[in-house]
């Protein structure tokens, strides 16, 4: 269950930093369309915590890791896909329907490539995204507060989801 509700919730929050854009810039209009906005936007960052909260207290195991490569570059692309157009932003109708479908073909590429770990807001948190392969030629994506993650390492970990590992901290 935890695996359904995570990545719905990581999607979801992927995009607070986006909502968050539309209700300053009230990119909508002013009014319930900019607080709707912002709700979203607190909430889905409320909700990240909640399960991030919940995956900390599962059970963890040791994953023996024999190679590994940061993907943080790929949260930094998929943040930046959808900041850049606010450079050049107006009221009219025609950019608020852009605006609206440019955000639905980001939502649907991002379901599709099931890069839900793709997070800003983990690593705005101090997470980091690595790419890595397991002792039993299983590939993983690991997600850990550590900067550098070692080829050949062992991570004491929470299955967010199927192939998505959270790295904890041995207690």
């Amino acid at each position: 269950m935890l695996a359904t509700t995570a990545r719905l919730v990581l999607f979801v929050s992927s995009y607070a930093p986006l909502l968050a854009l539309f209700a300053v810039l009230e990119s909508f209009g002013p009014g319930w369309p900019s607080i709707v906005c912002a709700v979203a936007a607190g909430a889905s960052v409320l909700l990240l915590v909640i399960v991030w909260r919940l995956a900390g207290s599962t059970a963890a195991d040791n994953v023996r890791l024999v190679s590994s490569r940061s993907r943080d570059g790929e949260v930094m692309a998929y943040f930046v896909s959808y900041v850049v157009p606010f450079a050049v932003v107006d009221a009219s109708s025609r950019t608020k329907v852009a605006l609206g479908l440019f955000a639905v073909i980001l939502a649907a590429l991002y379901l599709r490539a099931a890069i839900f770990y793709i997070h800003p807001l983990l690593l705005i948190a101090g997470y980091h995204v690595y790419e890595a392969m397991t002792e039993a030629e299983v590939p993983v994506i690991v997600v850990t507060r550590r900067s550098f993650l070692p080829q050949h390492d062992t991570v004491w970990a929470t299955r967010l989801s199927p192939g998505v590992l959270v790295e904890r901290k041995r207690r």
